[in-house]
């Protein structure tokens, strides 16, 4: 069975939660510019360890840590190309070498990350259409030969730079699903409409549509107003808070694992495919979400 005809069935999919913030949880040193990266030759062991906790949680879709095994974050950490590629083989490796300690009776799935090329946070920062077009496409040849099941491009904040990522996954002929985060229920973050976004990105052949690193408020919103709409698969995996342009991230305390596993339980009425966490969740939010997939 391939991913696309997975996503066809009745089954909810239960992606896994945050790398990078549960790195920091367990005292990994999650510095920029690499942020969850240098995890990978420092700390593999907690990053095999992540993973396997998230399979064991019920997660069916594991995502790579290469969030910023990217050439141009690389350089400006004084590395190179070459250990660009390798950290991203080496996080495929980890998926793969987890999901065999595990030995799940279920299927897993091995999503391949892409992000954007400069700060989440950051729009105003993204690189030209075809400067991205070229950098996106040498890491998504990277995931598609280190054996990833589909590419999921993750935290796009400008329909621009998601428009090149996008292009530059399909081009290895693997499934792709293009995620954004919004700053309101109408909107991306850098302020371009998610329904033209969402239009122009189906036709342009990606399998699934989604959102993630935004609050569950706003994800809620957006479901509200544009499910009925949206013809292909759905994604969305919310934030255990919000992030402040002045003062940084911002926890939400109230976003228990409990908490998450209600408001699942209305976005699988939605429509909701794949459902999962982003920053500040961890394998017991999975957990929760795991169960409220399988009562839905």
């Amino acid at each position: 069975m391939t991913f696309p005809e997975q996503l066809d069935g009745p089954k909810i999919l239960i992606l896994d939660g945050a790398m990078g913030t549960e790195l920091y949880r367990r005292g990994v040193d999650i510095s920029l510019p690499l942020w969850s990266a240098s995890a990978l030759w420092e700390n593999p062991d907690i990053v095999h360890e992540i993973h396997t906790d998230y399979i064991k949680a019920g997660a069916d879709i594991i995502t790579t840590n290469t969030f910023r095994t990217d050439i141009r974050t690389f350089q400006k950490a004084g590395l190179s190309k070459q250990n660009a590629r390798q950290a991203t083989y080496t996080a495929v490796d980890l998926v793969k070498a987890a999901i065999k300690a595990a030995a799940p009776k279920r299927k897993i799935w091995i999503a391949g990350s892409m992000s954007p090329l400069e700060d989440c946070y950051h729009p105003e920062l993204s690189p030209d259409y075809e400067s991205a077009v070229t950098e996106h496409k040498i890491k998504a040849s990277w995931l598609a030969e280190s054996g990833v099941d589909f590419i999921l491009i993750e935290t796009m904040n400008s329909y621009n730079e998601a428009l090149a990522a996008t292009r530059a996954a399909l081009s290895t002929g693997l499934a792709v699903i293009t995620s954004f985060i919004l700053i309101n229920k109408d909107k991306i973050l850098n302020g371009d409409p998610i329904d033209s976004a969402y239009t122009k990105l189906k036709a342009e052949g990606i399998t699934a549509f989604s959102i993630n690193c935004t609050h569950h408020n706003i994800i809620s919103g957006f479901l509200n107003t544009y499910s009925h709409k949206i013809e292909l698969p759905l994604a969305a995996y919310a934030n255990a808070g919000y992030y402040d342009i002045e003062k940084g991230w911002q926890a939400d305390p109230g976003f228990s694992p409990s908490k998450y596993s209600n408001i699942a339980k209305i976005w699988a009425k939605q429509g909701i495919k794949i459902i999962g966490g982003c920053c500040g969740t961890n394998p017991l939010h999975i957990l929760r979400l795991w169960n409220s997939a399988e009562d839905a």
